[in-house]
């Protein structure tokens, strides 16, 4: 009885995601498939939080299991409960979990639901399945309650998604408590490439009210200088612009023409910028994107 009653709500949710899919108009994504993926754990959360783990078999089932997309559970303390890829990989655990530039994606996954929130994003380099070269991957993850009390964290995750607004404004957030909590002793660890801050194209920067540039994860030579007056190629005082708006206003979205990490060609960039007081002052962290042309 129990199981008919999940098959139900994987089907109800399968009609759900759809009903999303064609009828999104205003959203605080960018991407149908950010928001796909996002309601894909967020049903399979609710589906442990029910049944608890009576639901783990279920997920290993087509209408959870298709291609590369799929559900994985594992506890707070890293062990791997759900693997559908590889169930022999399951009752391991994953705590240590890293990819090729060092980013240590098992506690990452676990610090994003044990965050303020419950949920967050990671965003990571591995191989796709029968690969041997490390592509992008974003990873959505939440945390779970069982009946039982035990909590869990419940992912999916799927290769070179487009970057949404959604991981920009999760990053700044994130910077922003980091910055709270250690002060300009994080800018190290903001600028490594082993950190969960920077990722495909985006990385954090840091200002004062003032226009000075404290901190760029990309263009470190830009540390160290006002740059109140900087033009962008299309005349655009952007910094200016950024400042005065943030004048009256904890946070906005700013776009302008700046070149990709690597790059002298600008693009066009969308920027979240997000004022925090950090040791005594009010700083401007930020983080942006280069949509698809």
């Amino acid at each position: 009885m129990k199981k008919n009653r999940i098959m139900y709500q994987i089907s109800a949710l399968i009609v759900f995601i759809f009903f999303i899919s064609c009828n999104s108009s205003t959203s605080q994504y960018d991407y149908n498939e950010t928001e796909e993926l996002v309601t894909f754990v967020n049903a399979a959360v609710e589906l442990i939080e029910e049944y608890g783990e009576e639901a783990f078999p279920q997920f290993k089932e087509d209408e959870w299991f298709v291609g590369d997309l799929y559900v994985f559970v594992w506890g707070l303390d890293g062990m791997r409960y759900v693997y559908p890829p590889d169930p022999a990989g399951e009752g391991k655990n994953m705590l240590e979990l890293k990819d090729i530039n060092g980013k240590p994606i098992g506690k990452l996954f676990v610090r994003a639901v044990t965050g303020k929130t419950g949920e967050g994003w990671v965003h990571y380099q591995w191989p796709k399945p029968g690969g041997d070269k490390p592509v992008w991957k974003s990873t959505f993850l939440q945390k779970a309650i069982a009946p039982s009390g035990k909590e869990y964290l419940v992912g999916s995750g799927l290769y070179n998604m487009p970057t949404d607004k959604a991981f920009v404004v999760y990053n700044v957030n994130q910077a922003v408590e980091l910055l709270q909590e250690k002060g300009m002793a994080a800018f190290e660890e903001l600028r490594s490439l082993s950190s969960p801050y920077r990722f495909m194209d985006c990385y954090i920067f840091i200002k004062d009210m003032n226009g000075n540039e404290l901190f760029n994860a990309a263009f470190p030579e830009l540390e160290g200088t006002n740059i109140m007056g900087l033009r962008d190629s299309d005349g655009q005082l952007f910094v200016k612009d950024e400042i005065a708006r943030l004048r009256n206003r904890d946070f906005c979205w700013n776009e302008y023409m700046w070149p990709k990490p690597g790059e002298k060609e600008p693009s066009l960039k969308r920027v979240f910028v997000k004022k925090a007081d950090i040791d005594g002052q009010t700083l401007v962290v930020g983080c942006g994107y280069y949509p698809p042309k």
